[in-house]
């Protein structure tokens, strides 16, 4: 599959006035988004609760998770959100693609919408 980067802009959901603009690695074999900690610090949050992933890697490690809005495709809506940590890749992952309806076009390395299932 291509792998590609796409444009996002981040914000809390209590100050959606202030957005941070990010680029994310588009994963949809990442459950969640992942952005650095010290970004999400910045625009005021802070985890609510801790998950525990299996890593690229294959490491099990926990995150903290908070909910963001995003911006993608000239829309903003709410999704979850881990905290990276130093080194950690920032990732647009599959519950926020979903969420969008948006697929990927391996192809042409771009967002394109989803034919989603209802049942």
């Amino acid at each position: 599959m291509g792998t590609f980067f796409t444009g996002a802009q981040l914000a809390a959901p209590t100050r959606p006035d202030r957005r941070e603009a990010v680029k994310l690695f588009v994963d949809s074999g990442s459950m969640y988004t992942w952005v650095s900690g010290s970004s999400l610090r910045d625009l005021g949050l802070q985890p609510t609760e801790r998950r525990r992933v299996l890593t690229i890697e294959g490491r099990t490690t926990e995150r903290g998770l908070t909910e963001i809005l995003i911006t993608l495709e000239g829309r903003t809506l709410g999704t979850l959100c881990l905290f990276g940590e130093p080194g950690d890749l920032e990732v647009l992952g599959a519950y926020t693609l979903e969420g969008f309806g948006l697929g990927i076009d391996p192809v042409q390395r771009r967002l394109i919408p989803a034919i989603l299932y209802g049942a």
